[in-house]
């Protein structure tokens, strides 16, 4: 059922570097999801937003997920527009946004 692994991705300012320069550190967690498909009243009620979901992941443990704003799954970075704690009593649903460029 879980057979998919997605990476939760978190980024602190860590320092700086000897130009004065913020220093980034990035923290991945693996996590156990199931992809779900994102249903057309979520898609239309975010478009009204500016915000394209298209991907929807289900994660079964809410404890995995620590506040992080982005999540790499199939190797495509998306930002996590929206969180969903009532999915299920354990667990939460993603609802996640392509990221445009980098960083």
């Amino acid at each position: 059922m879980y057979d998919d692994v997605a990476i939760l991705k978190a980024y602190t300012t860590s320092g700086r570097d000897s130009y004065g320069n913020p220093t980034t550190s990035e923290e991945k967690t693996n996590v156990y999801v199931q992809p779900r498909g994102v249903y057309a009243s979520e898609f239309y009620n975010a478009a009204q937003l500016g915000i394209k979901p298209s991907l929807s992941l289900f994660i079964a443990n809410r404890a995995d997920y620590d506040g992080q704003k982005i999540v790499e799954f199939g190797g495509v970075d998306y930002d996590i527009v929206r969180v969903d704690w009532s999915a299920q009593r354990d667990g939460i649903t993603l609802t996640c946004e392509e990221r445009v460029g980098n960083g």
